[in-house]
């Protein structure tokens, strides 16, 4: 009987083995960063409401006070945070739909989110039962799609491994990257823009527009793959079919301005809405030289304004990099990506929208492999920048993004 154990536990080692080396090499580099990175999220979005809840004297004077993690305990803590800020918008149109009457101004309403998320949202919900853990596992799903078109787009942009998987280190441990394990929209629309620029590179123009469709009905920014797609058009044979199959990129964000017109009468209600949270249109340097001109000024509301300068200043330097080595389609999606917050004449949440951008990353990875010590010193900063974010997500605080 042992001989026979002995033989089947042997044999499940040798399936398990045969299975592994199916996954795609993408996906086995990237997974993981994408667990140590998640696995630190959830260890501080858990805890950190914990160790609120004991007040601090009782520290220094009960030796037997204890923090527990549970089931029970994870479940709360991420509760807690997966229902805040965005994402407790996306859920009221995922269970309610969007709200029907007339546009006005004179409170927020539900218009300025798209709406494929709330629906695959929506969708997984009806499968599993239940709303909070459906939106995790959904968003999960999502970001590590992400880094394997990441990882397989930095490989095919510097024909270089080793590069390819600092690229995903620095995706996983970017500074706002707990949104993309929560149910927002960071994962899938970074998942959808690395797909539209993998396939663009390929020139996979019909990969690009459907992928691309699909990401403007996720935000707005999915429009910028468009251009980053005709850059990439005008390096090749520039056959005028091409941007016919490109065109459908603005078939999302179209079906959904067509919906909000027959709702609310207004089909830029996504856009107008956003006076209602205090937003306006101003001038792009504009948040550049409040800044430079206040510099002691760490964090505002919203803002930890050293943080968004630093990413912002890092994002512009990304884009240089990549309309340098021929990755101009890369380029424009960033600066796109960057200039968007910037017309609001604030950096706010900077971070959090920077990182959708693969051209940061990609970027990243060859200034690494140039200068080791820089990669070192920008994956450090990285992880403890996350971490502190996350501590003050935990606590009520949604500092790092709108």
């Amino acid at each position: 009987m042992r001989a026979i154990a002995s033989d089947l536990e042997g044999r499940r080692g040798i399936s398990a083995l045969r299975m592994w080396e199916y996954v795609p090499r993408s996906l086995k580099q990237v997974v993981i960063p994408f667990l140590v990175s998640r696995a630190l999220i959830v260890l501080i979005l858990t805890a950190t409401p914990l160790l609120a809840q004991i007040p601090l004297d009782q520290w220094n004077h009960d030796d037997s006070t204890a923090v527990k993690l549970s089931r029970e305990a994870i479940t709360t803590g991420l509760r807690n945070v997966a229902t805040g800020s965005d994402a407790g918008w996306y859920y009221s149109i995922a269970h309610d739909g969007y709200e029907q009457r007339r546009f006005d101004t004179t409170r927020q309403a539900n218009w300025a989110f798209f709406p494929l998320h709330p629906m695959l949202w929506r969708g997984a919900s009806h499968l599993t039962g239940e709303w909070l853990w459906s939106g995790i596992l959904l968003s999960n799903a999502c970001f590590l799609l992400a880094l394997t078109m990441l990882w397989q787009l930095a490989r095919t942009l510097t024909d270089s491994q080793r590069m390819a998987d600092h690229a995903a280190i620095f995706a996983s441990f970017w500074p706002a990257s707990y949104f993309a394990m929560l149910p927002h929209t960071e994962a899938l629309f970074f998942a959808l823009t690395c797909l539209s620029a993998l396939a663009s590179r390929q020139g996979r123009w019909g990969g690009v527009g459907i992928a691309g469709a699909f990401a403007s009905a996720t935000r707005f920014n999915g429009l910028f793959i468009a251009p980053m797609a005709v850059m990439d058009w005008l390096k090749g044979d520039r056959r005028p079919m091409d941007l016919l199959r490109i065109a459908p990129v603005v078939a999302g964000a179209a079906a959904y301005m067509t919906y909000l017109w027959v709702i609310t009468g207004n089909p830029f209600a996504f856009k107008d809405i956003q006076v209602a949270w205090g937003r306006h249109l101003g001038m792009p340097w504009g948040a550049l030289t409040e800044y430079v001109a206040r510099p002691h000024r760490l964090a505002a509301p919203w803002n930890p304004r050293l943080l968004h300068f630093g990413i912002t200043t890092l994002g512009i330097c990304s884009v240089v990099t990549c309309w340098k080595r021929g990755w101009r389609g890369l380029a424009v999606f960033t600066a796109l990506t960057l200039l968007a917050p910037m017309a609001t004449g604030t950096l706010t949440s900077m971070t959090r929208y920077a990182g959708v951008a693969p051209g940061i990353y990609v970027a990243l990875a060859v200034w690494s492999e140039r200068w080791h010590r820089f990669g070192q010193i920008c994956t450090a900063t990285f992880a403890v920048a996350l971490a502190l974010l996350c501590v003050m997500f935990g606590l009520g605080i949604n500092i790092a993004g709108a």
